[in-house]
């Protein structure tokens, strides 16, 4: 169990963040920082955008009272910043796309020079240690993880419960591991998260903007990250506790690349996005996922931690049933606009 007083971080946070997030949106309201409705995006009405500065507000002060000013924790905050800082950025001059690529990793290097490199990766407890291999593909899976969360913050509350469950997943086990600060950030952006989706869930009075989905995907990346190049966290629970988007956002971009389109401009192909145009609405979306994560997600983490011989096949196995089941969303969700034409 994970002791009372790393809870403080995230009970601070959300309080934090529920506290800062209205006065937030007021100021974002009064300088025109929207998001107006039009055929891409899925709300109604003129909404705030730029949730994310709030998010990093709370973590921010979170980690300073319960972490402390010391070399990690300042670390930690200032890698917080910098993506806060890349997504604010394009939340306001819409950066072009090989800026904000390079931005990415810039900060997905920045970090492997601050966890070390990832030595390993086992399976059935065989190791395979190719360093320069794991290291390069862990860059490559940050700034993924990055991008992805970026393309799933589109239906009101998804990307702060998931934000809220991969952070304090990862934060609680590498506090109980020993990794405090690191842990404790973890914990941070958890509640942080769950205290801006009361102001964002369904209908949405809030949108975190990309100043929260590259704060969130980075921060979520650099904890796996973290917790592979210590051996803490495996490369293989990290992937079991995020496959929910993971599944959604690659099978996605596999299949618009199969068929020769960008992967990286506006669509409405995800499988969240293929529910709310066949008829489902936000909270519908929202307790699907969340849903996934207890039903799906939960009890495969559980089985993987009690039993680590098995963490890799578990963790394709899920991914398998996700992939199936976004298959499933796709082949449903097209037979009906067959059906309607």
């Amino acid at each position: 169990m994970i002791p009372a007083n790393a809870w403080v971080a995230t009970i601070l946070a959300l309080i934090l963040s529920a506290a800062l997030t209205p006065l937030l949106r007021r100021w974002l309201l009064d300088r025109g920082i929207v998001d107006a409705p039009d055929a891409r995006r899925s709300h109604l009405q003129v909404t705030a955008r730029g949730g994310g500065l709030a998010i990093l507000a709370a973590f921010a002060l979170t980690m300073v009272l319960t972490a402390g000013v010391g070399r990690e924790a300042l670390t930690l905050l200032g890698f917080a910043a910098l993506l806060t800082a890349l997504g604010w950025l394009d939340d306001r001059h819409d950066l072009p796309v090989a800026i904000r690529l390079a931005g990415m990793f810039a900060c997905a290097l920045g970090f492997v020079f601050y966890s070390g490199p990832v030595q390993l990766v086992e399976f059935f407890h065989v190791g395979i240690n190719w360093p320069w291999l794991w290291t390069a593909l862990a860059v490559i899976a940050v700034v993924w993880l990055i991008n992805l969360h970026n393309f799933m913050d589109g239906s009101d509350g998804l990307a702060a419960m998931q934000g809220a469950w991969s952070a304090g997943l990862l934060g609680g086990m590498l506090y109980l591991q020993g990794l405090q600060v690191p842990g404790l950030a973890g914990l941070a952006l958890a509640g942080a998260c769950l205290g801006f989706l009361l102001w964002n869930r369904p209908p949405a009075r809030l949108f975190m903007g990309d100043s929260g989905s590259v704060l969130l995907g980075g921060m979520i990346g650099l904890l796996a990250l973290i917790g592979a190049a210590s051996g803490a966290i495996s490369v293989w629970i990290s992937l079991i506790v995020c496959a929910l988007f993971v599944v959604d956002a690659t099978a996605t971009l596999l299949h618009r690349a199969s068929a020769g389109a960008r992967w990286y401009t506006p669509h409405r192909e995800h499988a969240y996005q293929r529910l709310m145009e066949s008829g489902w609405t936000h909270g519908q979306v929202l307790a699907l996922y969340f849903g996934l994560n207890l039903a799906l997600s939960l009890p495969t983490l559980v089985l993987a931690l009690r039993h680590p011989a098995l963490e890799g096949p578990l963790a394709l196995l899920l991914v398998l049933a996700l992939a199936l089941g976004w298959n499933a969303v796709k082949r449903n969700t097209r037979q009906q606009e067959t059906i309607n034409q």
